[in-house]
């Protein structure tokens, strides 16, 4: 079985021409899809159906392309690359489409503009387009160019990727088919992994074992420094512009740290462990804003976007994206895991007090993250408690409708 897998390298373009050549690419593909984007919209509002598909995009730009006005200029740079970039359309005006014919709430809006100065250069590229020949990168109409990094060249096939300009520097983001590691062992060693947003415990695993996250306080405050900078200084200028960059660098700094972080923690749980066990979380609608609408606005905003910028520093999907190629990972069930007392399988929201765990059934005291990590286990394998609690059957005690509920949500339902 084979599984993909990203690895990040730095891109020397090694010449001026090749630098603004990536540029005009990564332009030509910005230019295209707003152009798109502007004809897929002007004929929804006027009551045509827009042919969304990549066929019919792609037809229209090559009549762009060999037009002898304005657009000849898209014949300099790479037609499929640019060909590639449309494909997010289809994709989006389907999702689209599917929740307006069906009534649903949008859950996908259409396509919205890539703006110049918003949206860094970028634009794909797959194994049509390049080439990948050991440390050495070829893009179409762009040439070959030197790829440096940390990361081992993986022994697999290249499939796709993207080049994007970031902090003034060139990346590219290379997507390999690898081969996945060998099948589970008839004995497993297996652990609960209950993730949160406090100071020294963003990864809690069921055997006891916290792990605290990066110390970003150095990278925090110089970031807030340049922007309170940024804020002082008039737009436009060149002082300005310096700023901006090192601003995106201290950004990166941080990105950088918590992925270090996550790459060191889910390699020393794959190596003592077989299988991870962790909740299900929907990241994107937890981290949503409260501000609401004019007609209906929001409460406690402010204190949502502090929770909210709390949670993606946890670095909680990266975590769980580094584990997944290191080793096998399930899903459980995350609802009443913190409220749930593992020793009986009792569930009451006054069970938890804080970080400290005590039972108002049984009188078990525990850590209330260690608790919740042997809940997470148990909903994934189906094990009985350390008291002899089964998690897998409805409780005898208070919710037994929520407990049975929880028994049939077990990893059968949420397994990957």
């Amino acid at each position: 079985m084979k599984v993909p897998r990203t690895v990040r390298y730095r891109l020397h373009p090694g010449s001026g021409s090749k630098n603004r050549q990536l540029h005009g690419t990564a332009g030509a593909c910005r230019f295209v899809w707003n152009h798109m984007v502007e004809k897929l919209r002007d004929e929804y509002e006027y009551g045509i159906k827009p042919d969304f598909r990549h066929y019919s995009l792609c037809q229209v730009f090559t009549v762009m392309r060999r037009d002898d006005g304005t657009t000849r200029w898209l014949q300099d740079y790479s037609s499929k690359v640019v060909r590639i970039s449309l494909k997010p359309i289809e994709t989006t005006y389907k999702e689209f489409f599917k929740d307006v014919e069906t009534g649903r709430k949008l859950n996908r809006k259409p396509p919205r503009f890539h703006g110049r100065h918003i949206t860094p250069p970028s634009f794909p590229i797959d194994y049509q387009s390049s080439k990948v020949a050991g440390s050495s990168l070829y893009v179409q109409k762009v040439g070959w160019m030197k790829m440096v990094g940390n990361n081992p060249y993986p022994d697999g096939e290249f499939k796709s990727g993207q080049i994007r300009h970031e902090c003034g520097n060139w990346y590219a983001y290379l997507t390999y088919e690898v081969q996945a590691e060998a099948s589970l062992p008839h004995s497993i060693k297996e652990v609960g992994i209950d993730r949160n947003i406090a100071a020294g415990r963003l990864a809690v695993l069921s055997d006891g074992t916290k792990h605290g996250g990066p110390d970003l306080a150095l990278k925090v405050a110089r970031r807030k420094r340049y922007q309170r900078k940024m804020a002082r200084q008039v737009k436009g200028s060149n002082r300005r512009k310096v700023t901006k960059v090192r601003l995106q660098r201290a950004f990166q700094a941080e990105r950088f740290a918590r992925l270090n972080w996550a790459h060191h923690v889910s390699k020393g749980i794959a190596s003592e462990y077989d299988l991870a066990y962790v909740e299900k979380l929907n990241i994107r609608g937890m981290t949503k804003s409260a501000k609401g609408t004019k007609q209906n606005p929001g409460r406690n905003v402010k204190q949502k976007s502090g929770l909210n910028r709390q949670i993606l520093a946890s670095a909680w999907g990266t975590l769980e994206l580094c584990l997944n190629y290191k080793t096998e990972v399930r899903h459980v069930n995350p609802a009443y895991s913190s409220q749930t007392c593992h020793s009986c399988g009792h569930v009451d929201k006054d069970n938890r007090k804080g970080i400290k765990f005590k039972c108002t059934a049984c009188g078990h005291a525990d850590d209330a993250d260690v608790n919740a990590a042997l809940n997470i286990l148990a909903f994934g394998n189906g094990a009985a408690g350390r008291g002899g609690g089964d998690t897998g059957r409805a409780s005898c005690h208070s919710r037994p409708e929520k407990r049975q509920q929880m028994g049939k949500e077990s990893s059968a339902d949420f397994a990957t």
